[in-house]
């Protein structure tokens, strides 16, 4: 399938219109479900970390620093891309199998069109373009909710927050949840392509399709998590 995809489109205009209407569906419409989970992601791991490290001996900054750390290597890339794989992932799985369900698929294919360049192409690109940029945005709104915490508790001055923000910071870890986000929008985006296309059923089937695409991708996801984890770390 990913052999077929790199063939010269038949229509540019065509491909880009797909391309912006996947930037649109992949990364617009998930953006809502991302900005109130980061928050709360945010909020409340600040509060169990500094629930954990109670000991006075430990400065408060490092609250801010392992809430940094934590969501940098782990949660924002993995965990955002999870719910990526069941918002994202359910989708693009249904609306293929919807058109292999009633022959729009064949109807394109009859007319000459490549429907897997068409139709795959413009989705990897989009996925590898809108999902690094809503796991930056996780990223960051998970920082803001983490602040909100320490700006209304007692416990954790906000000076001591903003100091463990950028307490002994390592680019490379952002180089490790670069290539995390990457390789999964390419998981999520291909996977689900692929079940989609190679649909074959009823609406029943197609909706146990989308569950199995959802479980699908969250696995070779953790799959790719380990891995990569390993060898980078």
């Amino acid at each position: 399938m990913l052999k077929n995809m790199f063939v010269r489109p038949d229509n540019f205009r065509m491909f880009r219109k797909q391309f912006f209407d996947q930037c649109k569906f992949i990364g617009l419409e998930a953006l809502p479900v991302i900005c109130i989970i980061s928050i709360f992601l945010g909020m409340v791991m600040t509060l169990q970390v500094a629930y954990m490290l109670t000991n006075p001996i430990v400065p408060r900054s490092v609250i801010a620093t392992v809430v940094r750390d934590s969501m940098m290597l782990e949660i924002a890339p993995t965990g955002i891309s999870c719910i990526l794989a069941g918002v994202v992932g359910f989708k693009i799985t249904s609306e293929v199998g919807y058109m292999r369900l009633y022959e729009q698929l064949d109807a394109m294919e009859i007319m000459g069109v490549q429907t897997i360049n068409y139709m795959l192409f413009p989705r990897i690109l989009a996925a590898m373009l809108t999902i690094p940029c809503l796991i930056i945005f996780s990223l960051t709104l998970s920082m803001f909710g983490g602040y909100l915490v320490a700006l209304f508790s007692t416990n954790i001055p906000t000076a001591y927050y903003l100091t463990g923000l950028t307490t002994e910071f390592n680019p490379y870890e952002v180089a490790v949840a670069g290539v995390k986000t990457f390789a999964y929008s390419f998981v999520i985006s291909s996977v689900a392509f692929y079940l989609g296309y190679y649909f074959r059923g009823g609406t029943v089937e197609l909706s146990r399709t989308s569950t199995k695409s959802v479980t699908l991708n969250c696995v070779i996801i953790l799959t790719l998590d380990y891995l990569i984890t390993s060898l980078m770390l």
